[in-house]
């Protein structure tokens, strides 16, 4: 994969980072459901004929499902899994960096820019930096992001 394809990919994981978060939470829940519909007297055993996509036997679309499920989940988690690790070590350590320190830079372009919608000239002005010493910070981010999704 080339540079310029491994910033694009991970700056679009790091802006739809809550998406995904939220998009986890509701397939579990689904998951959560369908395994506790998993229960013979709980099935609707209305047998499909022809020659759709899904199993005609109940019991092997309702394994289908959790299969697919499943499979959303590991991918989901796959993205979002590394960034939830960066923003907690970022967190920590900006905990004890000093005020101007690049971690804190780190921690605010990840809170404002890629998760609270801000332009980085806002962020700029936000924590009183100039555009160009921000737009080098996102790219050592974007970089550093990119080594813990593992490209």
């Amino acid at each position: 994969m080339k540079p310029n394809d491994i910033f694009r990919l991970t700056e679009k994981l790091l802006f739809s980072y809550h998406e995904n978060l939220a998009r986890l939470d509701v397939l579990r829940e689904d998951l959560r459901v369908l395994r506790a519909s998993g229960d013979v007297h709980a099935q609707n055993y209305q047998s499909t004929f022809g020659f759709s996509s899904t199993p005609s036997d109940p019991v092997a679309a309702h394994v289908e499902k959790i299969i697919s499920l499943e499979n959303q989940i590991k991918r989901l988690e796959r993205n979002t899994d590394p960034i939830s690790r960066l923003v907690s070590d970022i967190n920590k350590s900006a905990a004890t960096a000093p005020k101007h320190s690049q971690l804190k830079d780190f921690q605010a372009l990840l809170e404002l820019f890629y998760f609270g919608g801000y332009t980085l000239y806002d962020v700029a002005e936000t924590i009183n930096k100039s555009r160009r010493t921000l737009s080098s910070r996102r790219s050592l981010l974007v970089m550093k992001a990119a080594g813990y999704l593992g490209f």
